[in-house]
């Protein structure tokens, strides 16, 4: 078992050295006629928590609602270092994948995914360190135009962590 000093905290953590995998979306979530960010899934993190995440986002896009998300942060994070791949929209064939960078402290910015009906995904990785708030990590997403027909997130998206 490994022991984490965080010099800023003034604190030690032990660490297992294996992702947490609890967060996972147990069944389909259903995104209808609304453009509105919900909360698919949250890691709860204390003041001066450290944490390397990987987020799994599985969704059935529809072609009228598309999918919108973005990945929000607590108040006061002292680093927020993120890699997100998005697949084409829908996959077809050979995957097309754009790659993003985040290097702020304010989170992953909106993300667009617009095309025809069908499947794409996301893959978001990286570290976290929270300043003196605490908050979550909260992986948010909607339809980018509000349509009845569901832009599904599949059962089986998950958030696993690491904190340190």
């Amino acid at each position: 078992m490994a022991f984490n000093n965080n010099t800023a905290a003034g604190s030690v953590v032990h660490c297992t050295n294996e992702f947490n995998t609890r967060l996972i979306v147990p069944n389909d979530i259903a995104i209808t006629s609304s453009t509105t960010y919900q909360s698919i899934l949250k890691l709860e993190l204390g003041k001066f928590e450290r944490a390397i995440f990987r987020i799994w986002l599985d969704v059935l896009s529809d072609a009228d609602g598309d999918l919108k998300y973005k990945v929000t942060v607590p108040t006061n994070t002292v680093s927020y270092r993120a890699r997100n791949l998005v697949s084409e929209n829908p996959i077809s064939g050979a995957v097309t994948e754009a790659i993003t960078f985040d290097s702020n402290t304010s989170g992953s910015p909106e993300v667009t995914a617009v095309g025809a009906d069908g499947d794409l995904y996301a893959l978001i990785t990286g570290t976290i360190t929270c300043g003196n708030t605490a908050g979550a990590l909260d992986l948010q997403a909607a339809q980018n135009t509000s349509n009845a027909t569901a832009t599904t997130i599949k059962f089986g998206t998950y958030l696993e962590y690491m904190k340190f």
